[in-house]
């Protein structure tokens, strides 16, 4: 019989942060999140949605400070149907590049979590309540 494996995480406190998304006519959405000072994340999973009524090309980018000028990883670059959904770092299909990306990634305090919604060309646009849902351990530091 499998041993159960269980998770423990001291210190750490789990948070869900759900966004909203709204993306409009061939316009252009940068989602940036930034880790409070004194914390650490470890991010467990980032779920983005297109909910355009075109395609659209979705980037999850890490960067070093809120100037966003020392990009640190590229987590995701994928081109997403309409009304489809990518995970990090669940995805798995070819259209997916997560080239050099680490399963389970740890930021500090100044680190940006960028999400970047491309403009897709003429659209209806749209929005979806949760489009953005980044889910990580908090830690104080």
């Amino acid at each position: 019989m499998p041993v159960p494996i269980t998770f423990t995480a001291y210190g750490g406190r789990l948070v869900q942060d759900v966004q909203s998304v709204t993306v409009g006519n061939n316009d252009v959405v940068y989602v940036h999140t930034e880790v409070p000072a004194n914390k650490r994340w470890v991010l467990i999973n980032i779920k983005a949605v297109n909910p355009d009524s075109v395609n659209r090309a979705i980037f999850i980018y890490v960067y070093k400070e809120v100037a966003r000028t020392n990009l640190v990883v590229t987590l995701v670059s994928a081109d997403i149907a309409t009304t489809d959904v990518v995970n990090y770092p669940n995805s798995v299909a070819a259209l997916y590049n997560r080239n050099n990306s680490p399963g389970l990634m740890i930021l500090r305090g100044g680190n940006v979590l960028s999400v970047h919604w491309a403009a897709g060309g003429a659209s209806a646009g749209g929005t979806d309540a949760d489009g953005l849902v980044l889910t990580y351990l908090e830690y104080d530091v």
